[in-house]
């Protein structure tokens, strides 16, 4: 299955759903383009959903970082949601669970992000 991402809402927060199996750099470049506009519009906490990724490998763990990189430098914060057992293993054995926060789902990470003693939270 081919990567592919969506852009949904969250109390304020957008949401990226990512979908499929993401391999290389370059089949995520809309997906970076997208991010990138986001934090130019001042939209730096967002939550990643990956319920629907069904394949991640260290080409797509390295957009993943990306985009933590990118939105922690505008002041945000990044929450991941959804994750499967097979990709929070994968998270685990690379120690990327020690950088991430998680959330259960869309729901969660906005409550994480809201809360006061999150400093990133979003003004």
């Amino acid at each position: 299955m081919a990567f592919e991402f969506g852009m949904d809402e969250e109390a304020g927060f957008p949401v990226l759903c990512l979908e499929g199996s993401l391999m290389e750099k370059h089949q995520a470049e809309d997906l970076m383009e997208e991010v990138q506009e986001l934090l130019i519009e001042g939209s730096n906490n967002l939550i990643l959903d990956l319920s629907n990724l069904n394949y991640l490998n260290s080409s797509g763990l390295n957009v993943l970082l990306n985009i933590l990189t990118r939105a922690r430098n505008a002041g945000g914060e990044v929450i991941i949601s959804g994750v499967n057992e097979r990709l929070k293993n994968l998270l685990v054995i690379t120690k990327l669970d020690a950088v991430f926060q998680f959330s259960e789902n869309p729901g969660e990470a906005v409550k994480r992000l809201k809360t006061p003693d999150n400093p990133q939270e979003q003004k």
